[in-house]
């Protein structure tokens, strides 16, 4: 029972996560070597046969991890942080499921949301906020999955299916996710007593481990510098994108000559 359980991993076992560094790096090199196959053989996986197989199979897979999850977390932890975790108002929860949706609908708009709000999977790639699990927990392999998961979709969708951002989808997306968080910041205010003790998407408080917007102070003050940090980071997001255009441009404009 132990390995489906999703207490708290004490630091004195030997398979305790921050223990050993190839705890970490093991499933980063898997998805990144998978992110890197998909780039490198894409127009392999243009088919619609094999991509609807491809895509099936994977979002197969990641459900599976993502219900598994809340079923070990009802049975082996308290009610209500049961329930606390199956109220799907986490970014990286939202964004799971953003992409096994656009596993099936394969909307652009939808990818474009993802494609930015996805980048909270990459950060929890990089601050793991997993009680310590390491590889004798099934919580281990759910953290990465259904995090690489969505990843890997962001990356399928535009090396596959040649989905591309515009500065609209960045304004989109950007102004939404404030909106998004300033509501979910006051059901977190609304419902902040130790029963429930919520704090999605981290917007009332940094999360236990230690990342850098615990340095933001408290209150809305630590709010609006959290925001304004993301607005920073998703705009460098879009950055490559404009680049990438004016140097495609150059090239053709080139050829033409």
């Amino acid at each position: 029972m132990d390995f489906f359980s999703y207490l708290p991993v004490s630091p004195s076992s030997p398979y305790y996560f921050e223990s050993s560094i190839i705890f970490r790096i093991a499933p980063l090199t898997f998805f990144a070597a998978l992110a890197f196959a998909i780039v490198t053989f894409r127009s392999s996986l243009v088919s619609a046969k094999t991509e609807n197989a491809i895509l099936a199979v994977a979002s197969s897979v990641a459900l599976a991890l993502e219900l598994g999850q809340h079923l070990c977390e009802y049975l082996t932890k308290p009610f209500f942080e049961f329930l606390r975790g199956a109220i799907p108002l986490e970014l990286c929860a939202i964004s799971f499921w953003m992409a096994f949706a656009l596993c099936y609908a394969k909307r652009r708009t939808l990818w474009e949301f993802l494609y930015f709000w996805g980048i909270g999977a990459l950060v929890s790639l990089v601050y793991v906020n997993d009680d310590g699990a390491g590889p004798d927990r099934f919580r281990y392999y759910q953290y990465f999955g259904t995090h690489g998961f969505t990843l890997l979709a962001i990356v399928w969708f535009g090396a596959v299916k040649g989905y591309r951002i515009s500065f609209r989808a960045w304004l989109r997306a950007t102004a939404s996710l404030f909106v998004l968080s300033f509501v979910i910041r006051l059901i977190d205010l609304a419902f902040s007593g130790p029963l429930l003790n919520l704090n999605y998407m981290f917007v009332v408080s940094p999360p236990e481990v230690s990342t850098p917007i615990a340095a933001f102070g408290s209150g809305w003050r630590y709010y609006f510098s959290f925001v304004t940090l993301t607005i920073v980071v998703l705009f460098i997001a879009y950055i490559p994108w404009p680049i990438a255009k004016l140097l495609l441009d150059r090239v053709e404009n080139r050829g033409k000559k």
